[in-house]
């Protein structure tokens, strides 16, 4: 452990995973190897998707092969950090003072080994973040479109400000949680480029599977809108539980202490910065969800009849 006087007051528990903003070369160098953690099996991915698709004919085959990686590691990504969240979460809500929860400071509890497993996260997240939005940005708008760069970019400046600070552990890790939602959202990306782009009729077998008959799985867009359908429910509903209930009970619960005094140690522009941050966040969620439930609200699609699909028009 180290300490410096340009590092806040208030935090005096240091490691070797901290982010120090005011050590340019050394912050490089942690960033570099973050994006670089992600970026790495991003391009082998992106290797054995090319070699194990075969042909690419059509420009949605190869748009296709392009993208696929990105979600894929998406998937990854989430699964891992959301796990770190619940961990630094259950380890953050065992300390019995709220002040330790927030911030460090000499008398903290925070143990060094969940200190570590927090600074370790963070890095993680802001190097995954940092490295997808730069696809983002430049394969712009087939990754995502300007939501997903602002929500990108303000979780990207929220890791840079706790991690040099020190500070917001506790809502560090609802923050991470929230990423359970995304593999059923890379999931949902899958099922409409086999429905829409690439016609598959792997479709039609899963809905098969899933107990879908008759003109449900009749064609391949009618058998893709059925899964879709039902993928877009249960995404709707993690989300609703990690993005909606999580997410606002712990910037509820932000907001209280932030009122209460418990984070007036920490400057203040840090505090308001994040707070407004994860505003940010909470406004993008909640907008994210409402189409969600306008979609949802409107029942599942009703298979177009006539239409039979590729493998049945042989068969007849």
């Amino acid at each position: 452990m180290r300490s410096s006087s340009k590092v806040p007051s208030y935090a005096h528990i240091y490691t070797r995973f901290s982010m120090k903003l005011d050590d340019p070369l050394d912050f490089a160098k942690k960033l570099g190897a973050s994006v670089l953690f992600w970026e790495l099996p991003r391009a082998l991915c992106s290797v054995i998707v090319r070699r194990s698709y075969g042909e690419r004919k059509t420009a949605a085959e190869r748009s296709f092969v392009e993208v696929a990686p990105s979600y894929i590691m998406s998937a990854v990504h989430a699964t891992t950090l959301a796990t770190f969240g619940l961990v630094i979460g259950y380890e953050t809500l065992k300390l019995p003072i709220a002040r330790d929860r927030y911030y460090l400071h000499k008398g903290t509890t925070l143990d060094f080994r969940s200190l570590m497993m927090t600074e370790i996260g963070n890095w993680l997240f802001c190097g995954y973040m940092t490295g997808d939005l730069a696809h983002v940005v430049a394969e712009y708008p087939k990754l995502g479109k300007m939501d997903m760069v602002v929500h990108h970019a303000c979780f990207i400046a929220c890791s840079l400000i706790a991690g040099h600070s020190q500070t917001m552990m506790l809502p560090f890790s609802w923050l991470l949680i929230g990423e359970f939602s995304t593999p059923l959202l890379c999931f949902r990306w899958l099922v409409q480029q086999l429905t829409y782009e690439l016609k598959s009729e792997r479709i039609v077998q899963w809905a098969k599977a899933l107990g879908y008959k008759g003109e449900s799985v009749s064609s391949v867009k009618n058998a893709g809108k059925q899964v879709e359908f039902l993928s877009g429910v249960a995404f709707m509903a993690i989300f609703f539980v990690v993005r909606i209930v999580a997410y606002s009970t712990g910037f509820a619960n932000m907001v209280y202490h932030s009122r209460a005094g418990t984070l007036d140690t920490i400057p203040k522009w840090v505090t308001t910065t994040l707070l407004a941050l994860v505003s940010c966040g909470a406004v993008l969620n909640y907008y994210w969800f409402s189409l969600m439930l306008r979609k949802a609200l409107r029942g599942p699609p009703k298979p177009k009849t006539g239409d039979a699909s590729a493998s049945e028009k042989k068969e007849e």
